[in-house]
């Protein structure tokens, strides 16, 4: 009797591993272990008949399949890092007065008025400057005083230069720079700014002579008179 508990489990286990290692397409493991046991339960159920018994059909317990989910690695956006903004920096705004090529005459004098903001996180005050760089000078001071206030981060200023055109006609350009209180250069963000003109001659001016037209004096006629004084 011990023998029959044991072989029948043994049984079905082989008969489970032989119908996994012969599945049909498409048929999972599980379901092939399910088809043999109900085959040899059939099977046994038959033999009983054929017998004059009757046989329990065998209770399997198929093992189950977990399935623990993956957890995706999680993609966190790092924050931007925004740039420092310098101690000294200016951005143009626009040209108040002549802007780029602009013709004047030779030996003219001009006032150069630029419109800049400061984008730096320091303050303009009266120790800042605008000194020339390089280029055309066109008889423009060394140096000036941005402003004789303050110019807080974030707030425009005009400036503005006194020159004067070359005496020889052609195109000019000078560059200049900011200078803080320590003597450091600094420009824009794109660099030094600059005054561009085109000297020119004086467009010469036609001459309208007059020239007077004399009539000759019209000439009096005499006509004499003869007057007859009767003789005694």
């Amino acid at each position: 009797m011990f023998t029959k508990r044991l072989t029948i489990p043994l049984i079905v286990i082989s008969l489970a591993m032989l119908g996994a290692c012969n599945l049909p397409a498409g048929q999972s493991p599980e379901a092939a272990q399910t088809a043999a046991v109900q085959t040899f339960a059939a099977q046994l159920t038959s033999t009983a008949q054929a017998r004059g018994t009757s046989t329990p059909t065998p209770q399997v317990v198929l093992p189950s399949a977990t399935v623990t989910p993956t957890s995706l690695p999680s993609s966190t956006p790092k924050p931007a890092t925004a740039t420092p903004l310098p101690c000294n920096l200016a951005a143009f705004l626009s040209d108040v007065t002549i802007p780029d090529g602009t013709q004047i005459m030779v030996g003219q004098a001009f006032t150069k008025t630029w419109r800049f903001q400061n984008i730096g996180t320091c303050t303009w005050t009266s120790s800042y400057q605008v000194v020339f760089d390089q280029g055309d000078q066109m008889g423009g001071p060394a140096s000036l005083s941005v402003t004789s206030g303050t110019v807080p981060s974030g707030a425009a200023v005009e400036i503005s230069i006194n020159l004067t055109a070359p005496s020889t006609p052609g195109t000019y350009r000078g560059y200049w720079r900011f200078r803080d209180p320590g003597s450091v250069l600094f420009g824009l963000t794109t660099g030094s700014f600059w005054v561009e003109i085109k000297a020119v001659n004086p467009t010469p001016t036609p001459t309208i002579t007059l020239t007077p037209t004399i009539s000759p004096t019209p000439t009096a006629s005499f006509t004499p008179t003869l007057t007859l004084t009767p003789v005694p």
